[in-house]
């Protein structure tokens, strides 16, 4: 082949004419040279990994398919539990609500169950995600460890009569099968806070035999530091919505006081305690303690009832 055949044969296509070839810089090569590693490397089950300049390889591990990548939480680490799901929460839940910054594991301590039975009661694995408003199951059954033992009649019937002429108690005497739990030590050591507030601020006993009810309702009478939401405490009261601090509300005195509220509240104008109430003498207990707690259910407090009267004339 001659010179002007060979130079003929490199001249460019009359299409390309006039236009400047755009190569590819090393920055773009290296990056592509890149991907290409990652990709043989994910297709051979192995991810390179480089050790003080050595490259070596590692099994790959892939993300389960059920692990949010924007929860960024650190997978839970297997306890060696065996993953029963025979177990109950301490609270007495059937189940729990999600919140920001809730682990599998911060919820299983606070349950007080193992998390492998966490995980197995709502078919979760290790290395599942959770997030806020999420429901878990927490209890195979709810808690029956609170003791009850019959109610004698001689201590409910001195539930006072009140201005109205309707005695305080919900049907003046014991019904046919009514029971009062007995208290463990701890649960005795805040009802007694509650009648000792009660009594310094004055207030009748039915308005202790409500307070009594409405922290065995809220808290099975137990200084909680966990509830829905931000609630915390004895009657399960929420900073948000001005009943104090979180460490103010964990003093059952402080809390004592503010469900009673009056003029010796410790947070007047913010919250409108049961002496706040006009006319809570008359109502049922069931209804002034709701009055003060707004719930989500205002005749939870009346199961308590014969339980809370009990309490208060064995404590005092």
């Amino acid at each position: 082949m001659d010179d002007n055949a060979h130079a003929q044969s490199h001249e460019p296509h009359p299409i390309f004419q006039g236009l400047q070839p755009e190569l590819p810089s090393r920055s773009e090569i290296r990056a592509t040279e890149r991907r290409a590693r990652i990709v043989r490397a994910t297709a051979l089950g192995t991810m390179p990994l480089v050790v003080t300049g050595v490259v070596a390889a590692v099994a790959g591990a892939p993300l389960a398919a059920d692990a949010s990548p924007d929860t960024h939480q650190t997978p839970a680490t297997p306890d060696n539990t065996e993953a029963s799901t025979d177990v109950v929460s301490v609270t007495g839940a059937l189940d729990h609500v999600v919140r920001d910054g809730e682990s599998i594991q911060s919820i299983a301590r606070m349950h007080n169950i193992p998390t492998a039975a966490l995980l197995a009661l709502n078919g979760l694995s290790w290395r599942t995600a959770i997030h806020p408003g999420q429901i878990l199951v927490v209890s195979k059954e709810r808690r029956g460890v609170l003791r009850t033992a019959e109610v004698a009649e001689t201590e409910i019937s001195q539930s006072p009569v009140l201005a109205s002429g309707q005695r305080a108690s919900s049907n003046g005497s014991v019904a046919e099968g009514d029971r009062v739990v007995v208290l463990t030590e701890e649960m005795r050591r805040n009802a007694r806070t509650i009648i000792a507030v009660g009594r310094e601020m004055n207030v009748p006993n039915f308005g202790i035999a409500i307070a009594l009810a409405t922290a065995m309702q809220e808290s099975r009478l137990q200084n909680v530091n966990y509830g829905d939401r931000d609630s915390v405490g004895l009657f399960q009261q929420r900073p948000s919505s001005g009943w104090g601090s979180v460490s103010q509300i964990l003093d059952t005195r402080f809390a004592t006081r503010a469900f009673f509220g009056g003029p010796n509240s410790p947070t007047p104008g913010a919250t409108r305690g049961l002496l706040d109430i006009a006319g809570w003498q008359t109502m049922s207990l069931t209804n002034a303690a709701q009055a003060v707690q707004i719930s989500a259910f205002p005749n939870a407090y009346a199961q308590w009832e014969a339980s809370a009267w009990n309490w208060l004339f064995e404590l005092t």
